[in-house]
C-alpha cells in the first residue's frame, strides 16, 4: 500500500498556498481591475453595509466568507482564496489517496498552475470557492455521504451561476443511488437565503426577481460557439489538455479492470468530468446566443479547473497503480514524471500570464485618474464615477450614497457633486454616453484626461476620461480646417509628402511602398487656456496589390526629448475617421502625425482632411 505522511502532504499544500501569497504580494499590477476590485470592495464594506449580503451580483456567500480577509487589504482577497485552493487540495486528497501517491504530489501544482485557475487565485475571484465547493460535493458523493453533498450543493447557486451546470449532475446522481431522502437538501441554500431575503429586504425571491445576469445583450454582444474551445490552450493550457486526453481512455479502461472502486470511478465521471464539460458547454452557447450578461470572459472555465484535474489524475493514477502494484520503482518514475509535467505547467503559465503581474499602461492611466479624482474630491465633495478602480484609489466607499455613486445617480445629482466619466464604464455599464454630458449646461467641465498610449476598450471607444462637476457653465467651441487634399498652402506646419503619380486621376495622393511616406509636424493643438482639443482625421485609404501588414496612423507627442504621448490606430480599407481628444500640454511640446506603412505595398490616400476643434471655457 502506498503511503505518505498527512502532515508532509500537507506542508506540500501550504507551500503552493503561501508562493501564491507572495506572488500576489511582489505584483505590482492587478489583473482584474473591474469585477476584480468590485468584489473586494463588497467583502470589505459587508460589515458597514449588510445589504451586500445579499446582493446576487456580489454572490453573496463568497461576500459573507471573504469579508474578513478583505479587511486586510486587496491582498486579503487571496489570501482567502489561496485557503480555498489548500481546502481544495485537501478535499481531492482524500480521493486520490485510492490513485497513486504520485497524484497526491502533484495535484497542487497541477491545479496552481492552470493558467485561468492560478490567475484567479491571485485575484481573489469567486471561481475558486465554487471549485471548492464542487470538489467537497464530489468527495461526499465519493465517500456516499450523500446528504452532505446536497447541503453543500445547495449553496452553489450564491456562489457563482455555473451551479446550473453542476446542480443537475448532482441530483441525478442521488436519483440514481435511490438515495431520494437527501434530494430535499438541494434546496436548503435557496430555503435559508429565501428567510433571510424575507426578513431583510420583503422579497423571499430575490435571488431571482433581482438576478443582475439581464439585460446586457446589447452591452457585451455575442462571439463564436467555438470561442472557448479555440483558446483551451491559453485557459488551461496544454499539459492538462494532455493528461485529459489520456484520462478520458483510461476511464473506460478501468471499468473491467477495476471493479472494486467501480463507484469512485462513476462519480468522477458524472460529477467531475461532465459537469465541467457542462459548464464549457453552458458558456459557449451563453456568448454565441449573447444571453445572460456573456462577455465570453475566459476566465469563467476556472470553475472547472479542480475537478478537470481531479478527474485527469485520479484516472491517470489508479491506471497506473493497477500496473505497477504499488512498486517502488514505479512510484519513483510517477515523481520524476511529476516533476517534469509541473516544469512545463509552470513555463505554460508563465507564457500565457508573465509573474510577477506587471502594471500596464491601462491600469497606470486609471491610478493616475483615481489619485486625481481624489484630490478633487477633497473631504466633502460627493463623486460619481463608473470604473471601479477609479473609485478605490481615490479613497472612496462605493456603498456610502452620502459621498459615492457607482452608476448614474439621475435626479439625485446635486450642486457641486464631482461626475467621472470614462469611455469604459460610463457608456456600457452605466448606459451614459460622453455627448449627453457635453450637451448639459448644468455642467462644467474640469478636465480631460487621456492615457499616454492610445487604447481602445469594450465597445471601441477610446479610453479617456472627462471630469464635470454640477455647476452652471457654458464652453466655446471653435473648429478649423488645417489640412485639406488640394489646399497645402492652409498648411502652416511643415509637413513631407512622398507622393507618386496615381494611375487613377481624382481627389487623392498616391505612394510608393516606402515605410514612412506622410508626416505633419508641428500641429497647433495646445491653445492657451482651453479645455481640450479634438484633432479629427478622415480620409480614404485603399491599397495597390495585396496587404501583408498594417498600416498605422500614428500620432506622438514629445516633451524634452522623451515622448509624451504616442496613439496608434490601424486603417482598413475604405473611408477612415478619427477623433483624438489632447488634454493642455504645458510647456514646449511637439508633435508629429505620420502613416507608418507596413503593408509592403503602395497605397492611395483619398479626401484626406485634418481639423481641430478646440474647447475652451466661456468668457
Amino acid at each position: 500500500m502506498e503511503r505518505t505522511p498527512a502532515s508532509s502532504i500537507a506542508f506540500w499544500w501550504v507551500i503552493w498556498a503561501a508562493a501564491a501569497v507572495i506572488m500576489r504580494l511582489l505584483s505590482p499590477g492587478v489583473l482584474e481591475m473591474g469585477d476584480g476590485v468590485l468584489h473586494f470592495q463588497m467583502a470589505r464594506h459587508a460589515w458597514e453595509h449588510p445589504e451586500l449580503l445579499l446582493d446576487h451580483w456580489g454572490k453573496p456567500l463568497f461576500t459573507l466568507l471573504a469579508s474578513p480577509f478583505a479587511q486586510l487589504g486587496h491582498w486579503g482577497m487571496t489570501l482567502f482564496n489561496a485557503l480555498c485552493f489548500t481546502a481544495t487540495c485537501w478535499a481531492a486528497d482524500r480521493m486520490l489517496r485510492d490513485a497513486s501517491v504520485w497524484t497526491r504530489w502533484l495535484f497542487p501544482p497541477a491545479l496552481l498552475l492552470v493558467p485561468v485557475y492560478g490567475t484567479m487565485v491571485l485575484e481573489g475571484m469567486t471561481e475558486v470557492l465554487f471549485g471548492l465547493l464542487a470538489v467537497l460535493v464530489v468527495l461526499a458523493l465519493y465517500t456516499k455521504h450523500f446528504r452532505t453533498a446536497a447541503v453543500l450543493a445547495s449553496f452553489l447557486p450564491f456562489v457563482r451561476p455555473e451551479y446550473i451546470a453542476f446542480v443537475p449532475f448532482v441530483a441525478l446522481f442521488i436519483g440514481l443511488q435511490r438515495q431520494w431522502f437527501a434530494l430535499p437538501f438541494l434546496l436548503l441554500g435557496h430555503v435559508l437565503y429565501a428567510i433571510a431575503g424575507a426578513i431583510a429586504l420583503g422579497d423571499p425571491f430575490w435571488a431571482f426577481t433581482r438576478d443582475p445576469y439581464t439585460g446586457a445583450e446589447a452591452i457585451y454582444g455575442s462571439g463564436s460557439f467555438w470561442h472557448f474551445i479555440q483558446q483551451a490552450d491559453v485557459i488551461y493550457a496544454w499539459p492538462l489538455l494532455l493528461i485529459l486526453a489520456l484520462a478520458l481512455p483510461a476511464a473506460f479502461l478501468l471499468r473491467p479492470m477495476d471493479p472494486d472502486l467501480e463507484h469512485p470511478r462513476r462519480t468522477l465521471l458524472l460529477i467531475a468530468l461532465l459537469p465541467a464539460l457542462g459548464i464549457v458547454l453552458v458558456h459557449s452557447l451563453l456568448w454565441w446566443q449573447g444571453a445572460k450578461g456573456s462577455l465570453g470572459l475566459t476566465r469563467v472555465l476556472a470553475t472547472a479547473a479542480p475537478l478537470v484535474v481531479l478527474f485527469s489524475l485520479w484516472m491517470l493514477g489508479r491506471v497506473w497503480r493497477l500496473f505497477n502494484g504499488g512498486r517502488v520503482g514505479g512510484v519513483a518514475i510517477g515523481l520524476v514524471l511529476s516533476a517534469v509535467y509541473v516544469v512545463f505547467a509552470a513555463k505554460a503559465l508563465v507564457a500565457v500570464q508573465p509573474l510577477p503581474v506587471q502594471a500596464g499602461a491601462y491600469q497606470r492611466f486609471v491610478e493616475r485618474v483615481g489619485l486625481r479624482v481624489g484630490e478633487l474630491a477633497g473631504q466633502d465633495r460627493r463623486v460619481v464615477y463608473f470604473h471601479p478602480t477609479i473609485g478605490y484609489r481615490a479613497g472612496l466607499d462605493p456603498f456610502d450614497k452620502e459621498r459615492s455613486w457607482n452608476s448614474w445617480p439621475g435626479d439625485a445629482l446635486a450642486e457641486n457633486d464631482l461626475i467621472v466619466w470614462d469611455a469604459h464604464f460610463a457608456p456600457n455599464e452605466g448606459g451614459i454616453p460622453l455627448d449627453r454630458l457635453l450637451a448639459d449646461s448644468t455642467l462644467r467641465l474640469l478636465e480631460v484626461m487621456v492615457p499616454d498610449e492610445r487604447m481602445e476598450v469594450l465597445g471601441g471607444h477610446a479610453f479617456e476620461v472627462f471630469l464635470f462637476e454640477r455647476s452652471n457653465a457654458r464652453r466655446m467651441v471653435e473648429d478649423r480646417t488645417l489640412f485639406k487634399f488640394g489646399v497645402d498652402s492652409m498648411l502652416s506646419f511643415s509637413h513631407r509628402k512622398d507622393t507618386i503619380p496615381c494611375a487613377v486621376p481624382g481627389n487623392a495622393w498616391c505612394f510608393g511602398a516606402n515605410e514612412f511616406p506622410f508626416e505633419i509636424d508641428g500641429i497647433p493643438v495646445d491653445v492657451p487656456g482651453m479645455l481640450y482639443a479634438e484633432l479629427l482625421i478622415s480620409g480614404n485609404i485603399a491599397w495597390d496589390g495585396e496587404r501583408k501588414d498594417a498600416t498605422n496612423l500614428i500620432f506622438a507627442e514629445n516633451a524634452s526629448g522623451t515622448q509624451l504621448s504616442y496613439w496608434s490606430t490601424a486603417l482598413e480599407e475604405g473611408p477612415f475617421s478619427i477623433r483624438l481628444r489632447i488634454p493642455p500640454r504645458n510647456g514646449a511640446v511637439s508633435n508629429k502625425l505620420y502613416f507608418w506603412n507596413l503593408s509592403g505595398s503602395g497605397f492611395r490616400l483619398q479626401d484626406f482632411e485634418l481639423k481641430l476643434v478646440v474647447h475652451q471655457p466661456a468668457l
